[in-house]
């Protein structure tokens, strides 16, 4: 697309502002209204299977942040927990479904490309799963499988992960990891050789990795902050960080480690709008947990106030502290789950109260087991306002307010369930 038409679609979208009834019922079978030059759009897609965040900045930028697929064998070992449902069925895998999500609400002005990918973490419901899939990729020698699937049908310009080049935080991931993180290197070396793929590490501190390719200048007010990766932690001043800890600390006497206090964290501020994600960061503190696993605390501390956070490890009662909320003080909550543990009774409770952080708040899930409703009780209703299907979060130009649309997750027509909003960016 020239520079010339570029403008003139902008200067229309300025002009003319798409449709949108603020309702908490959609009319039936409305449809998502399509993305437009200066909005930006955060879509929370819903497999059943793993988080997928997908993003449109305002200038058309595209990125993933984690594509996940726990495969056949999910929590095979845990059988009192329900799992939800594949969404909108299991005649695809997840990452089939997520390309096909993209492609209809993708900006339409672009060649099919994936500008960003960010991998939170190395876990199979952020990054799939090639211990239990088998479908062979036909361009390489690896399994198709959450990223490596969508990179198979969507050409990825940057991959971006915790760990490139040498993967040996805080020990060697091929080894620890096996099958399914050697998948992962196998997927990055037939990309990187035949189509160009470009693979970093995340810079902590930095907002200038992760940036509008088209047309930045015109959106000055948009960023992404590089927050947290491995033990780093922004400390919310330009790009200065510190190290929190030595991620050898986390490896026990027999080499074992938990992965989720390594997630990246971002933030992404639209003028007056912020948005904080950060894969399966941990917040615990206390009953016997060392105090290097409340990750949550010092990020907390460096970001501050933000409007939406999507939750850190899906709702699980190791995440979302009190000190932690409070920092943040969201008005709205994202909670990207698949299973009945989804979220912590007392996660539920600390989000809800009005002692750790004063105002309205609405939470919206992109599945909720009525099991988990029944054991959660009252506060449930008072604090969740949908319980199902994706969740998409579209911010107005200049950042000043932004409206959630939930949509039909049980086909790919993404009809409008119901909109939420619009609210105030604080």
């Amino acid at each position: 697309m020239n520079f010339y038409k570029y403008i003139v679609l902008c200067v229309l979208c300025l002009v003319i502002k798409p449709n949108i009834a603020f309702s908490k019922e959609a009319g039936e079978k409305q449809k998502l209204p399509d993305w437009s030059i200066g909005y930006f759009d955060i879509h929370h897609i819903n497999t059943g299977r793993g988080d997928a965040a997908y993003f449109i900045f305002p200038d058309g930028t595209e990125m993933m942040f984690d594509v996940g697929d726990l495969g056949k064998a999910t929590l095979k070992n845990h059988p009192l927990l329900k799992v939800a449902k594949a969404k909108p069925n299991n005649t695809k895998q997840p990452g089939e479904w997520i390309v096909d999500y993209i492609k209809q609400v993708r900006p339409k002005f672009k060649a099919l490309k994936m500008d960003y990918v960010t991998i939170s973490h190395f876990h199979a419901d952020h990054y799939g799963n090639a211990e239990t899939r088998s479908k062979p990729s036909k361009s390489g020698d690896f399994i198709l499988t959450g990223v490596t699937e969508l990179g198979e049908h969507i050409p990825i310009d940057t991959l971006i992960d915790r760990g490139y080049p040498k993967y040996d935080i805080p020990e060697n991931l091929s080894e620890k990891y096996g099958k399914n993180f050697n998948n992962y290197l196998n997927f990055i070396n037939e990309k990187q050789k035949v189509n160009g793929l470009k693979v970093e590490a995340l810079i902590v501190g930095k907002n200038s990795q992760i940036v509008q390719k088209y047309n930045p200048k015109m959106y000055p007010n948009f960023s992404v902050r590089n927050v947290k990766s491995n033990g780093i932690i922004w400390t919310g001043h330009n790009d200065d960080t510190f190290d929190y800890f030595n991620p050898s600390v986390i490896v026990d006497g027999k080499g074992r480690f938990n992965e989720n206090p390594l997630s990246i964290a971002l933030e992404f501020s639209y003028g007056n709008f912020n948005y904080f994600t950060g894969g399966d960061m941990t917040g615990l503190n206390g009953t016997g947990s060392s105090a290097w696993f409340d990750v949550e605390t010092p990020v907390g501390n460096s970001v501050g106030k933000v409007d939406v956070l999507a939750l850190n490890h899906h709702g699980n009662r190791d995440a979302t502290n009190e000190n932690f909320l409070r920092s943040l003080a969201p008005q709205t909550i994202i909670q990207q789950s698949w299973v009945s543990d989804h979220p912590g009774g007392e996660v539920a409770h600390r989000i809800a109260s009005q002692f750790i952080y004063s105002g309205k708040r609405e939470a919206f899930a992109t599945n909720f087991q009525n099991e988990t409703k029944v054991a959660l009780g009252t506060v449930v209703s008072k604090l969740y306002s949908s319980f199902e299907g994706h969740i998409v979060i579209r911010v107005f130009p200049k950042g000043g307010e932004y409206t959630i649309y939930v949509l039909d997750d049980n086909s790919l027509n993404l009809n409008v369930k119901a909109v939420y909003g619009p609210y105030q960016s604080n």
